[in-house]
């Protein structure tokens, strides 16, 4: 009996100890280029339960607020800045597939903040949020074209962006997560 004891006492160690080595807590993820001169931050939980709903944001900065940092102002310069995404298990695909499949748009209330409402998961473990930004500045030139209309020119930056999310079904779940997070 006491030999019971002492190997399952053992395995749970082993288990435990397990668990805790390989579950490691995911660092905030920064995407920066100096050559294109852009930072993206996605501030959206690690871990969510299944089916619950979720708020988060992305703080973006970018060369283009040297042109304007007004959003969807009608003015000389016009600037229209959103991310579409999806949410998915698998992000093994091309940015063109990316674009078909995207099921969400949210728009920017400035030009450094787009803020993501009400995105859930229904599929238990690794998850992902896949999405693009895209930004655009409308500049006015001043010059008219054969018929008069104003002419403007267009830049668009777009930078693809994704986040791990891990979704789990219940709050058991979770303290084990919690404790593992904690102790790193």
């Amino acid at each position: 009996m006491k030999n019971k004891t002492i190997k399952s006492l053992t395995f749970f160690v082993i288990t435990i100890f397990v668990v805790l080595v390989s579950c490691k807590k995911e660092k905030k993820i920064v995407n920066r280029s100096a050559k294109d001169n852009y930072e993206i931050n996605i501030a959206f939980p690690d871990t969510v339960f299944l089916n619950e709903r979720y708020d988060g944001k992305i703080n973006y900065r970018n060369n283009l607020d040297t042109l304007t940092t007004e959003i969807r102002k009608l003015q000389k310069n016009t600037r229209f800045l959103e991310f579409a995404l999806t949410q998915t298990k698998d992000i093994n695909y091309e940015d063109n597939h990316l674009k078909k499949i995207a099921n969400d748009t949210f728009v920017a209330t400035s030009n450094i903040l787009i803020p993501l409402y009400n995105i859930k998961f229904n599929k238990l473990g690794l998850n992902y949020i896949d999405g693009m930004i895209t930004d655009e500045v409308m500049i006015e030139n001043g010059a008219k074209n054969d018929k008069g209309e104003p002419m403007m020119r267009i830049i668009t930056n777009e930078f693809r962006v994704t986040k791990k999310v891990f979704v789990i079904k219940d709050r058991t779940q979770k303290v084990i997560f919690d404790h593992v997070d904690n102790e790193q």
